[in-house]
């Protein structure tokens, strides 16, 4: 998944507006969005004024698709088109050009039109900008369900990147009972600190603190990939094709617990994830 930020123009102001009743995007050049992707709309001398999730790949436009309402569809010359499903159209604050450059790596001017963001925190800054990030609460919350370990068992192929509900809430969670670090990486970067469950979200009941284990960003990616793990002694495992890179690093070393014992990461579901990855298994009969 990455981002990108879409320029346009101050001639064109409801454009926006179109896009979020029609459900979709024309470009001239096509532009490599995928399905999932963060879309966040820049117009010229305003600013940030949407913020959109692609839902398909980019597609050459043909008689038989839904027409367009840009007030340049005749001269525009548009032959691509990604659908979309909007976020957000309020900024909680309006960064200018050079600052946002500046957080998310963008090297190109606006004029540029059409600016894909990769890094991770990048990102965040961007979704952090339309208020994404929830507050903190202070306290433990109240209310949770108990969690029945097992409930679900299926293994994940990806990252489900779906808003959830409760989900702000499960984060705060792992935010308070991991004292804003990453169980893995020691990182305390707010802004790319994840609410990862163990055993796959199943509903509200799912999202309970010892479900969950509070990961950066790109690990929380591989872990949902089950190309890393923890094993039965709490101590990090890295699958075969990372151990020769960067995250090798982590590899053994013992995972980060809450000072709480009645937070710590439910012991049955991480013995499910170990057993869902094969080349722990493999590793460990060796």
């Amino acid at each position: 998944m990455t981002a990108w930020v879409l320029v346009i123009s101050k001639d064109y102001p409801d454009h926006w507006d179109f896009a979020q009743k029609d459900g979709f995007w024309d470009t001239r050049p096509r532009t490599k969005i995928e399905p999932t992707d963060d879309v966040f709309f820049w117009m010229a001398g305003t600013g940030l004024i949407g913020w959109a999730r692609a839902t398909s790949e980019t597609f050459e436009l043909n008689s038989s698709h839904p027409p367009a309402h840009w007030h340049d569809v005749a001269t525009g010359e548009y032959r691509w088109r990604f659908t979309l499903e909007p976020q957000s159209s309020a900024p909680v604050r309006q960064p200018r050009w050079k600052e946002m450059a500046a957080a998310t790596g963008i090297t190109v001017p606006a004029s540029n039109g059409r600016i894909e963001v990769k890094e991770l925190e990048g990102q965040a800054y961007l979704r952090g900008l339309f208020g994404n990030e929830p507050v903190i609460d202070q306290t433990f919350p109240d209310g949770l369900t108990a969690y029945a370990p097992g409930d679900d068992l299926r293994k994940r192929a990806q990252r489900d990147i779906a808003v959830r509900q409760g989900q702000g809430q499960f984060r705060n969670s792992l935010i308070n009972s991991y004292d804003s670090t990453c169980a893995v990486t020691g990182s305390t970067v707010l802004a790319v600190l994840e609410a990862a469950h163990i055993d796959r979200y199943y509903g509200m009941h799912t999202n309970h603190v010892t479900n969950g284990l509070l990961l950066r960003a790109d690990i929380h990616t591989l872990f949902d990939l089950q190309r890393m793990t923890i094993d039965q002694h709490l101590r990090i495992r890295v699958g075969p094709d990372l151990i020769h890179t960067e995250y090798g690093s982590h590899e053994g070393k013992p995972l980060r617990l809450p000072s709480n014992p009645s937070h710590h990461p439910d012991r049955d579901a991480l013995r499910r994830h170990w057993e869902s990855c094969d080349w722990a298994n493999i590793s460990q009969n060796q």
